[in-house]
């Protein structure tokens, strides 16, 4: 198979230099004693090529009319969403000096060897 984003990945960086993020990757919730969820996560750092939000991919999560600053975000690996069922996902990047959230995963490429996610910025900690 031939590695697209690798060969992409050069050329792109000519033009739209890489970051480096942190991406938070959820393995799993346990309970507080108070009942609140806490969700636990394994840091791992990767290069990125950040982009903005595209209309074709504002048409396929059907956001349109959301104030929210979204981002879309190529990377090697795999990246999950938050999905409640499978209880899977609810990654955060973490680059420009904020948290970023995986609210949907719009493309992956072969057995997980890189992904196209829509993030969203998160609201600064207060704790």
């Amino acid at each position: 198979m031939i590695d697209v984003f690798g060969l992409a990945i050069p050329m792109c960086a000519n033009v739209n230099p890489h970051t480096q993020a942190a991406i938070r990757v959820s393995t799993g919730n346990f309970e507080n004693a108070d009942g609140s969820p806490n969700t636990q996560y394994q840091t791992v750092f990767v290069d990125i090529e950040v982009q903005a939000v595209s209309s074709a991919d504002l048409k396929q999560i059907e956001n349109i009319n959301q104030q929210e600053d979204m981002r879309s975000v190529y990377l090697f690996g795999a990246a999950k969403a938050l999905n409640r069922p499978l209880q899977i996902g609810g990654d955060i990047l973490t680059f420009y000096g904020s948290d970023w959230l995986i609210a949907q995963q719009l493309e992956e490429w072969g057995n997980g060897e890189w992904s196209k996610v829509l993030v969203v910025r998160q609201l600064p900690s207060t704790s």
